[in-house]
């Protein structure tokens, strides 16, 4: 298997990440979220508009491709409310990959990126049931900080835990 990690630097190549993210987002939530709840935060993180501000304000978006066909994806950037730490935004990889230690690949990826850039630790949100990430998490040395509860609008809520490491 060929893996390979591509910066998406332009709007346009933004497009890329919002196909692989229609294909896994909805899946990975299904058993934790309303559909509709899903439907309401694919707009809301997904939409192209948002995906471009985000790019402008300095997220780092990368495609992962798996023998050059898009099957994941990560972002990360600086966490404004804490210097010197990163927040890894995003990590989503296609089910047919889990279990095959690319999952891993790419938080290594993620973790080499932000030291790159100078910060000495990450931290992620990770909702409180998908025990799986979780446990990934756990397993690469993040440890929980704090869960909140944080409305999002429409009457939702992300109910999430906060994870960090040290870089």
């Amino acid at each position: 298997m060929q893996i390979e990690f591509e910066e998406l630097l332009t709007v346009d190549a933004l497009e890329t990440l919002r196909s692989v993210a229609f294909k896994v987002w909805p899946q990975t939530f299904a058993s934790i979220l309303s559909q509709d709840q899903i439907d309401y935060m694919m707009e809301m993180m997904y939409a192209p508009q948002v995906l471009a501000k985000e790019l402008a304000e300095g997220m780092h978006f990368e495609i992962l491709r798996i023998n050059n066909e898009p099957s994941g994806y990560i972002a990360y950037s600086a966490y404004p409310k804490e210097p010197g730490k990163a927040k890894l935004h995003k990590v989503y990889l296609l089910p047919v990959f889990h279990s095959l230690g690319i999952g891993q690949q790419m938080l290594d990826h993620a973790r080499e990126q932000c030291k790159k850039l100078g910060f000495d630790a990450i931290l992620l949100t990770v909702n409180k049931h998908n025990e799986r990430a979780i446990k990934a998490y756990k397993r690469n040395g993040f440890i929980t900080t704090a869960a909140v509860k944080v409305p999002i609008g429409q009457g939702f809520f992300m109910d999430d835990y906060i994870m960090e490491k040290a870089l």
